[in-house]
């Protein structure tokens, strides 16, 4: 499939968007022939899929208005995320100090990892990952220092110890908000203690994280991350598993780590781990969409052919649904489609069905929805 074939079913704005996303020279990049001064819609397209830093990018020494308008954001993009990155550093430190180890997970370490530049990447909260022996005191280190875990997850923490330890078992993390005194800052935080819901079958076990683990530098100071080849696969699980590659920072991500790490990668471990975790489809499925969509491939990358891309995909990319409530389904279907093998689609409906079987859990939930969703 040839990047024109696909290009030629996006609006023009979409299609200089992802040719900024992908990292293609402005001087290869056709600018719209509608965009004019105003940009809005090119703009919109932008901020709804996080990839304002890397449109900038193209029109840096751009006067037009919306350049002037996207500027500005960038800066505040800029300084919101060195000042979560701050933070980070802070949680963290608070957390060793306890003998408790805490591993950068998005957010500020993935911006260094990927960009190398705290402005390149957009995020908007802090990702903690902690394991679950120590999960419990950590969240009550970070409740001391002003952090509040959201209403829902404290009706559930807080209820009957079955209930909290069901809860422990078939979820994987716990939002939380600390607003700065004297200030209108707020700080979002995410404890995870694993990756994504266990009945998803995405498998990156406390046990394996020492193994693969690996400091990253940001802002000078260490932070507990994973190698390369082990992150590229949380990578893959986050963006394509869970979010379906739904907006173009994603894809961007994804591009941005071929051309940092891809020539350094070792692919034949990268594949290795994705096989035992039954993630070689999804990984394949992501690849081959950077590669549908024009990203010139290197020698040392992964071999993978273009696959096709589906309209609903662009169809999302143009027009930018609402986020849905409830992701649940979602999840459980996209997991079944891009699991490698029929027992592995198995082993996620026995999973479904055990989940289902918590009562004590689902009861309280329910007691919480009827009295809080009216």
């Amino acid at each position: 499939m040839k990047r024109a074939d696909v290009r030629k079913r996006l609006s023009p704005e979409l299609a200089l968007l992802v040719s900024s996303c992908l990292g293609e020279p402005s001087s290869e990049t056709p600018m719209p022939r509608i965009l004019g001064d105003s940009g809005d819609r090119l703009l919109s397209l932008a901020r709804w899929h996080n990839v304002r830093p890397a449109l900038l990018a193209d029109f840096r020494s751009s006067s037009d208005n919306w350049v002037t308008t996207l500027r500005q954001e960038c800066l505040e993009i800029t300084l919101s995320n060195l000042i979560n990155t701050r933070e980070t550093i802070r949680l963290v430190s608070l957390l060793q100090a306890e003998g408790i180890s805490a591993y950068g997970y998005k957010g500020c370490v993935w911006a260094e990892w990927l960009h190398g530049q705290q402005g390149d990447r957009e995020y908007g909260d802090i990702d903690l990952l902690v394991g679950q022996k120590d999960y419990l005191r950590a969240l009550g280190l970070i409740s001391r220092v002003g952090y509040e875990a959201d209403p829902y997850r404290q009706y559930l923490l807080n209820g009957p110890v079955s209930v909290r330890e069901a809860f422990l078992r078939t979820d994987y993390h716990v939002p939380m908000l600390r607003k700065e005194s004297g200030s209108s800052l707020e700080f979002v935080l995410e404890m995870h203690w694993r990756v994504a819901y266990p009945r998803l079958q995405f498998n990156f076990p406390e046990s394996e994280w020492l193994e693969f683990k690996k400091e990253i530098y940001v802002q000078g100071k260490p932070i507990s991350g994973f190698s390369n080849e082990y992150q590229f696969l949380l990578l893959i699980m986050h963006h394509g598993g869970k979010e379906e590659w739904l907006k173009l920072k994603y894809l961007s991500d994804l591009s941005s780590y071929l051309d940092r790490h891809g020539s350094e990668t070792d692919w034949k471990l990268v594949e290795e781990l994705a096989g035992r975790k039954g993630m070689l489809t999804l990984m394949w499925q992501g690849l081959g969409l950077l590669r549908a969509m024009g990203k010139p491939w290197r020698v040392g990358w992964a071999d993978v052919p273009p696959v096709p891309v589906n309209s609903a995909l662009l169809n999302k990319w143009e027009n930018m649904p609402r986020a849905s409530e409830n992701s649940s389904l979602s999840y459980f279907y996209n997991t079944l489609a891009t699991r490698d093998t029929f027992e592995q689609k198995i082993g996620i409906g026995i999973s479904h069905f055990q989940y289902a079987s918590e009562l004590r859990l689902l009861y309280r939930k329910f007691l919480w929805y009827r009295e809080y969703s009216k």
